[in-house]
């Protein structure tokens, strides 16, 4: 049985991990942790579905479990692990056009546009966090091989 978090987008979707399946470690987010995810959904995820005519949004990477994250060499303490953050593209959209309209309409917490290549502007994903309450840092940054930058 799916369970929907908003009309587009379910748990199952947010919560699929190839290598939390592959090395059977556990990935199901607590209560708060589910509505972390709702929110995520429906305050960034459906309003950008909707803008771009409701074409799907390919969800890479959702919620994350500590020991998952772990497992992948990410922090403990990534927002993924608190259900704040998804890793996605819009197969077919430039993801820097789609993280620039994120940028300037939304409210996030971080937005990072990793591994875009201008001669390839399908490559890489995005990265989105937000989190409920006044707390967003509307932190914009870029991700290459040579790490993190300020992207103004």
């Amino acid at each position: 049985m799916t369970t929907k978090l908003t009309p587009h987008f379910s748990l199952e979707e947010m919560t699929f991990s190839a290598t939390a399946k592959k090395f059977n470690i556990l990935n199901e987010p607590t209560a708060p942790q589910i509505e972390n995810l709702k929110y995520l959904c429906s305050e960034i995820l459906e309003p950008l579905r909707s803008y771009y005519e409701d074409k799907p949004i390919r969800v890479t990477s959702g919620f994350r479990s500590p020991a998952l994250s772990e497992k992948i060499g990410s922090s403990k303490n990534s927002q993924h692990c608190q259900g704040c953050a998804v890793d996605f593209t819009i197969p077919g959209f430039d993801n820097k056009n789609v993280a620039s309209h994120i940028k300037n309409n939304f409210i996030f917490d971080q937005i990072i546009l990793e591994y875009y290549d201008e001669n390839d502007p399908l490559k890489g994903w995005i990265h989105v966090s937000i989190v409920q309450g006044d707390g967003n840092r509307r932190e914009a940054l870029t991700k290459d091989k040579e790490g993190y930058k300020v992207w103004k």
